[in-house]
C-alpha cells in the first residue's frame, strides 16, 4: 500500500487480499448505474447514473463482507484498516446519494 497525499493509495495488488470484497463492489456499482439510467430518478443522465451506482455502494460492501469472509476467513481482520476505509467510503457514497434531493439535485 502506498502512502499519498490523502493519507491512502491501494491499487488492485493491494487489494489482493480483500479481493471478493472489492469486486463485489465494484460489480454492483456498475449494475447500479446501469439501473440508474434505466430507472432515472433525475433528469440529467449522469446523475440518475452516479446515484445508482452511489446508492448500490454500502449494500454491496455488506455482501461482500459476508462473501470475502466465507471465502477468505481471517483476511477481514488481517486487513481491518482497508476494510474499515473501504467501509466508510462506501457509507459516505450511498449517504451521500440518498440526500442529494434534500441538496436540490434533479431540480
Amino acid at each position: 500500500m502506498k502512502e499519498s497525499q490523502f493519507g491512502f493509495e491501494y491499487s488492485w495488488a493491494d487489494l489482493q487480499p480483500v479481493r471478493a470484497l472489492a469486486v463485489i463492489v465494484f460489480g454492483a456499482q456498475i449494475a447500479g448505474a446501469l439501473a440508474g439510467l434505466v430507472f432515472p430518478q433525475f433528469p440529467r443522465w449522469f446523475e440518475s447514473l452516479w446515484f445508482g451506482g452511489a446508492v448500490a455502494t454500502f449494500p454491496a460492501f455488506l455482501v461482500g463482507l459476508v462473501v470475502q469472509s466465507r471465502l477468505r476467513p481471517g483476511s477481514i481482520t488481517e486487513n481491518r484498516i482497508m476494510v474499515r476505509r473501504l467501509g466508510l467510503i462506501a457509507l459516505f457514497l450511498s449517504a451521500f446519494a440518498l440526500a442529494m434531493p434534500l441538496f436540490g439535485f434533479g431540480k
